[in-house]
Parts: structure tokens; C-alpha cells; sequence
């Protein structure tokens, strides 16, 4: 897998895992263009052979503060070592102060990556969700 700077069209070339798959209508009605994100190395996407496993960036919210999201697909586990060395190595260079993350109630293996990846449980966000479920924030935080 090679994690590079996202291109227009990648999340059309991947598909979202089932825990995801409610951010599909959202993204397509989102109007973000990423690619500005993407040159100044904030978005990214891991791909293998032709396929797109991984997209995931940081999005600023204002100066100091960004919001960190990923969306996989169902193959990406066998990509998590180069995945996590791609996003730890982001979050360090960032030019972010803070840096949030939300996680899906329940998600297990979404808990332990925060953890690893040296973030800390900040609260329970209820109706949080374009669906409305509820998900937990994390933050990392440089002092």
C-alpha cells in the first residue's frame, strides 16, 4: 500500500465497510473540495493496485483546531500497520494545537486506535451522527 495526498474522485473508488456505510449519501452531498486539503498534506489516501482502502485527513476548523476523520474500506485491516504510521506521522507534523476525533459507540478497535494514536475520551456526543446515533469524542492535544 502507498498512502499519497488524496485525488478528486479516489472515494469513488472505494467502498465504505458496513460500520461507515451511512457516510456515503453524506459525502456525495458534501461540498468540500479536499484537493486544497490535500496540497497542503492534510488529506490523504492509501491505495493498492488500483484500489482505494483508505481516505483520511484533518480538517481545519480554525487556526489551531482541526477535526481528524477516516473513512475505510472493509479490506483496510491488512493495511493498519502503513495506515497508523501514515496518520501518526500527519498528526505530528500538523500544524494543529488540537486535533478531534470522533468514534462510533462500541467500536472497539476505533477506541484502541485513539488510544494509540495518543488521544484521550473527552465526552459522549449524543444525536451526533448524520443518522443521529451517538459517537464519542477524542482529542489530542499538544501543550
Amino acid at each position: 500500500m502507498i498512502v499519497r495526498p488524496y485525488e478528486q474522485y479516489d472515494e469513488q473508488r472505494m467502498c465504505f465497510q458496513t460500520a461507515q456505510s451511512y457516510m456515503g449519501d453524506y459525502i456525495d452531498n458534501l461540498n468540500i473540495d479536499l484537493e486544497p486539503l490535500a496540497d497542503r498534506g492534510l488529506v490523504w489516501s492509501g491505495d493498492h493496485e488500483e484500489n482505494v482502502y483508505a481516505i483520511g485527513g484533518l480538517l481545519p476548523l480554525w487556526e489551531g483546531r482541526a477535526q481528524a476523520w477516516m473513512l475505510m474500506s472493509p479490506e483496510a485491516g491488512k493495511y493498519m500497520t502503513t495506515i497508523h504510521k501514515a496518520v501518526k506521522k500527519s498528526l505530528i507534523r500538523s500544524p494543529f494545537r488540537r486535533v478531534e476525533a470522533t468514534v462510533d459507540i462500541g467500536f472497539k478497535p476505533g477506541v484502541r486506535w485513539m488510544k494509540m494514536l495518543g488521544f484521550e475520551l473527552e465526552g459522549y456526543m449524543r444525536a451526533y451522527r448524520p443518522d443521529g446515533a451517538d459517537m464519542l469524542l477524542y482529542a489530542r492535544v499538544r501543550r
